[in-house]
């Protein structure tokens, strides 16, 4: 957006506006920007963002966010016509359609609280007797030639609700979590039932949701993978390993078979720190691996969080990615032990044209004992995956 470019707004006249409605609903949401500019686009039909800015006092930033802020509570919709915007306004929600959507509603009261939302909702205590009609008490279903069918479009959270209750699954923060839903629903166009399965395989220890795990779980799946099949057999091996284990036994049965030991309540709390972290179980395994086989710890301290956030800033949210960064890591580990292994060139005297070392007759003695220390270098930690077989 540039402060010269052009803006027509179109429907403005045919949209309703309740200013009671729209600052006690709508303006905690979108702000007092928001409403400032929605009001003035209502009434400015057309001319230059500078036009908007002027009028406003804002600049650029805050005109593009409130646009935004607008867009996504569904006030108006903009087009970008090559340096010509087009923005079509749209009517608000009533008080009782803006609190019947799950969304709305948990946004309002993240902004204002529960308490001041209830006193929002419309009063159901009503004295005498009921007298309103059933649809189908005045209307038969003979009298339709087809009824319409009803699907159910977007995010579902009342049934999310019910499904949590029959799988005994809890929110964390019942607020935050709904937002977060929402968002992930809309950003990987889930209905509720296929939402509802990421929640259940990425909850908590505690039965609860958690909804950084959904996040990472949701974007390893979007992620393009390497092949499986472009991995070696010990490394498909530790792939399929890391995937099916639980990461409490994967942790167990290694201190058992390499140090007769077993895991302390530290490592214990700090598989439950990365599982609240959103580090996945197979994650999780592949840290566990690279510590004490890779590495030869025996036990897994603080700096597998470390770890776990290097990796995540590399984007590694996968088993598959993980042996591949391992791949990469035991390669380099070899580099530097051939380098170290390696004697220091001889430099020539100063004031000498010709080294001594540069006689045509030398030979490296070192070239194969190096080359087959890189390739066991390479192999160690797979084999001791297998106890050293």
């Amino acid at each position: 957006m540039r402060p010269i470019d052009r803006f027509t707004v179109k429907n403005a006249e045919k949209t309703s506006f309740d200013a009671g409605v729209f600052v006690m609903f709508y303006e905690p949401i979108i702000e007092r920007d928001g409403l400032a500019l929605y009001q003035l686009l209502r009434v400015v039909k057309k001319g230059r963002l500078s036009d908007l800015l002027n009028h406003l006092n804002f600049g650029l930033t805050d005109l593009a966010l409130a646009l935004d802020k607008l867009s996504a509570v569904k006030l108006l919709d903009i087009y970008d016509n090559h340096g010509e915007f087009e923005i079509a306004c749209h009517s608000h929600l009533t008080p009782e359609q803006f609190l019947a959507d799950g969304l709305y509603r948990q946004l309002l009261a993240d902004k204002i609280g529960l308490a001041a939302l209830e006193k929002l909702v419309p009063t159901a205590d009503f004295s005498g007797q009921l007298m309103s009609k059933r649809f189908s008490d005045i209307y038969r279903v003979s009298d339709f030639a087809e009824m319409p069918k009803i699907t159910d479009k977007g995010f579902n959270l009342a049934t999310f609700k019910v499904t949590m209750l029959d799988k005994n699954l809890h929110f964390a923060d019942e607020t935050k979590d709904t937002l977060a839903l929402y968002a992930l629903a809309e950003k990987f166009d889930l209905d509720w039932y296929d939402l509802f399965k990421v929640a259940e395989a990425t909850q908590n220890g505690d039965s609860t949701l958690n909804t950084a795990n959904m996040s990472r779980w949701l974007i390893t799946q979007n992620q393009k993978q390497p092949r499986v099949t472009d991995f070696s057999k010990a490394e498909q091996d530790l792939i399929r390993t890391a995937k099916a284990e639980k990461p409490e036994l994967l942790l167990a049965q290694i201190k058992k078979r390499r140090f007769d030991g077993h895991p302390t309540q530290k490592e214990k709390q700090l598989l439950q720190r990365l599982a609240r972290d959103g580090v996945t179980a197979e994650l999780q395994n592949m840290l566990i691996i690279y510590f004490l086989e890779i590495r030869g710890y025996s036990n897994i301290s603080d700096y597998i969080e470390e770890q776990a956030n290097r990796w995540k800033k590399e984007g590694i949210t996968s088993a598959v990615l993980a042996v591949k960064w391992l791949a990469t890591f035991q390669s380099k580990q070899a580099e530097k032990a051939l380098k170290k292994a390696t004697p220091p060139k001889k430099t020539a005297p100063v004031g000498k044209k010709t080294p001594e070392w540069s006689d045509p007759d030398y030979k490296n003695q070192t070239s194969l004992a190096q080359q087959n220390e890189l390739e066991k270098i390479k192999r160690q930690a797979l084999e001791n995956l297998n106890g050293g077989e």
